[in-house]
């Protein structure tokens, strides 16, 4: 069993999930070929499924991520990676219909300055997990909690004064793995929180380039999991 690993110096790091078969146009082989232990090989795939729907210059958080920083993505490169995601929920008018949820896929990297990349979102996960982060913040209740990020996910219990977290699981019991102090976790969410409403507004010209028949600042915030679903 891994120790306790107590974490100083962390950030929560917005990312947006870019899925290699969203963009890609066209049938390469190489996705279902690809050695997935291989990240140089799996990276090569992503590039070259984003590049079918002219993304290009993207960089994930590492080799074989399909993760990308909000804060590394220029407005004309969003404006081509929108069109994408937006179309293939239906258009631009899709983005009004109550039925669909309108959050970015993606969510929030925990990293730390000693550690790197100790979480990462998951499957399922989106950028309104944001309110799951701010809530593990004031937990402190004495009992695991599910700190959903996605599949599979955290758990999270208070152990005065630090906020424990486990390891990844799913059907398995959580286990201890990181301690954070936290008035910490919540200074990391409010800087995330600002780079969320950065990147919302960057989001703003875009929508109301593409004739948006709404509120473009509120679905900006919405896209960016800070809005009302």
């Amino acid at each position: 069993m891994p120790s306790i690993v107590d974490l100083s110096r962390i950030q929560l790091i917005p990312v947006i999930e870019l899925e290699p078969m969203a963009f890609s146009t066209r049938f390469h082989s190489m996705l279902t070929e690809a050695n997935n232990k291989d990240p140089d090989e799996l990276d090569h795939c992503w590039r070259v499924s984003l590049a079918d729907s002219g993304v290009s210059g993207i960089n994930p958080m590492f080799p074989g991520s399909w993760l990308v920083c909000t804060s590394d993505v220029t407005s004309t490169k969003l404006a081509n990676i929108l069109r994408v995601i937006i179309d293939k929920r239906g258009g631009v008018s899709s983005l009004n219909n109550p039925r669909l949820k309108s959050v970015l896929s993606g969510g929030l990297a925990l990293i730390s300055d000693e550690q790197g990349i100790l979480i990462e979102p998951t499957c399922c996960g989106d950028l309104g997990d944001i309110v799951n982060w701010k809530e593990a913040a004031s937990y402190e209740g004495e009992e695991w909690k599910m700190l959903w990020i996605g599949h599979p996910w955290v758990s999270m219990k208070f152990q005065r004064p630090w906020l424990l977290l486990s390891d990844f699981h799913e059907s398995s019991e959580p286990v201890e793995r990181w301690a954070v102090m936290p008035h910490e976790l919540m200074q990391a969410v409010n800087v995330a929180e600002a780079e969320l409403i950065r990147f919302s507004k960057q989001i703003v010209p875009i929508l109301l380039a593409w004739d948006y028949q709404g509120d473009a600042v509120d679905m900006s915030l919405r896209l960016v999991g800070l809005g009302t679903e």
